[in-house]
């Protein structure tokens, strides 16, 4: 049956297929979520944010 699926033999066992598809059905769910919530400006500033945070305290720590 998997070989119907894709082109190429990934020689998968179930516990493969089933983190594939929980993966790819959390990353729909994650999707639709911020999708709905439409907030991608916010969640760039709070990233950039974050890691200007962590680079400060990286140069106090060495310095």
């Amino acid at each position: 049956m998997a070989h119907f699926i894709f082109a190429i033999a990934i020689n998968m066992g179930i516990g493969g297929w089933i983190a594939a598809i929980i993966s790819a059905l959390g990353f729909v769910i994650m999707f639709g979520i911020a999708s709905s919530m439409g907030d991608y400006q916010g969640l760039i500033q709070t990233t950039l944010n974050n890691d200007a945070i962590q680079r400060d305290r990286k140069k106090a720590k060495n310095s």
